[in-house]
């Protein structure tokens, strides 16, 4: 006990010692202030070199404290999906047509298989091939033989919404079978449904998880109109777009393969400065390639189709995964999804993620067959 105690008053008498010989020193200086100044230091460093006066997080360095942040790691999924047409031919609700189907069914019928996957994108595209207006409009004129006039209430806009997709194209070849008033009301339908048109010769904006989207809507139905595609891919670029998308609607009907010009065509819109193209219009599914890395669907065909009792089955989903890093993109992956347009003997509107391993592989391998140019 006697140790301990003289232990414990060891910083005290090493305070005194100090004290006093500090002003005895300064004494023989003659100058009192420095004395005191002297005295006072002497205090605070026996003050602090005591631990039991102080806590040892007092003693925490400006390096220590310092916070290091780890590198945000995420990712961004941008689906698309080919042509979608919410309509039957001059807007009849016959037995078996999709606006029939439609008055029967609510909104969320159509795509109700792949409202988990775009929930859970980030951005989902579409082309939206009809008209949606609640207009009595009057379909364009005839040139010869049948031709085909899309129509459906502007309520089918919800359909995308429901779905969560939130852009849809306008620019393809039966969003004016009832002129422009038939357009601007299809327009305004998507709007009203909280779905972003692609409007024609205009660039859309959307910035999503930090990144800016340029997207950019064309039928190119031949080579002489890639110059001014080329210039709205400058436009995305000067306006700082982290991603340059292109949707067309080209190429030829029922052909599973692109024309020779439009794969170079495409390679120039590539070249250019765009990050992807997405095509559709044929119908039917194309290949897919990966050019100067960066992605071409040819034709993803279509997808939810009202204008035909027995479409073409196969198509697919295209989803561009981005990694991103501390909100920059770093790397992409491609995922294909392989679909059908409808189950049964007759079309049911409501298309489905294959599961069937070799339906699978078939559709696949169409996507990755290798593509001529």
């Amino acid at each position: 006990m006697i140790r301990e105690a003289g232990l414990a008053a060891l910083p005290v008498i090493y305070f005194f010692a100090l004290f006093y010989t500090g002003v005895w020193t300064l004494h023989k200086i003659r100058d009192t202030t420095a004395a005191v100044v002297l005295s006072v230091v002497t205090l605070l460093i026996v003050h602090t070199d005591d631990p039991a006066a102080e806590p040892e997080s007092a003693h925490i360095t400006e390096t220590e404290t310092e916070t290091y942040t780890e590198p945000r790691d995420d990712t961004l999924t941008i689906s698309f999906v080919g042509d979608c047409m919410f309509a039957s031919d001059h807007g009849t609700a016959e037995s078996g047509s999709f606006n029939l189907m439609a008055q029967k069914q609510p909104a969320d019928y159509f795509l109700r298989n792949f409202i988990p996957m775009f929930s859970e994108d980030d951005f989902t595209i579409a082309n939206c091939e009809c008209v949606l207006s609640d207009g009595d409009l009057t379909a364009k004129p005839t040139t010869g033989g049948r031709s085909f006039r899309f129509k459906g209430p502007a309520r089918h806009a919800e359909i995308f919404s429901t779905a969560k997709v939130e852009f849809a194209s306008v620019v393809n070849n039966h969003t004016h079978d009832y002129g422009q008033q038939g357009s601007d009301d299809t327009e305004a339908a998507l709007e009203s449904a909280g779905v972003l048109p692609g409007r024609r010769d205009e660039v859309t904006y959307a910035t999503v998880k930090g990144q800016k989207l340029g997207i950019f809507c064309d039928e190119l139905v031949s080579y002489s109109g890639v110059k001014a595609v080329t210039e709205k891919v400058r436009e995305m670029q000067r306006e700082d777009c982290d991603l340059i998308i292109l949707y067309f609607h080209s190429g030829l009907e029922y052909k599973t393969a692109p024309e020779k010009w439009l794969v170079r065509a495409f390679h120039e819109i590539i070249d250019a400065g765009a990050d992807i193209i997405v095509s559709s219009h044929p119908h039917v599914l194309q290949p897919m390639e990966v050019y100067n890395d960066k992605p071409i669907l040819y034709s993803l065909g279509n997808f939810c189709f009202g204008g035909n009792y027995h479409p073409p089955v196969e198509t697919a989903v295209y989803q561009a995964v981005y990694k991103l890093r501390d909100g920059e993109i770093t790397q992409r992956s491609d995922v294909l999804i392989p679909c059908a347009t409808y189950a049964g003997k007759q079309n049911n509107f409501q298309p489905y993620i294959v599961t069937d391993e070799a339906k699978k592989q078939e559709i696949l391998d169409l996507l990755n067959s290798p593509v001529r140019s």
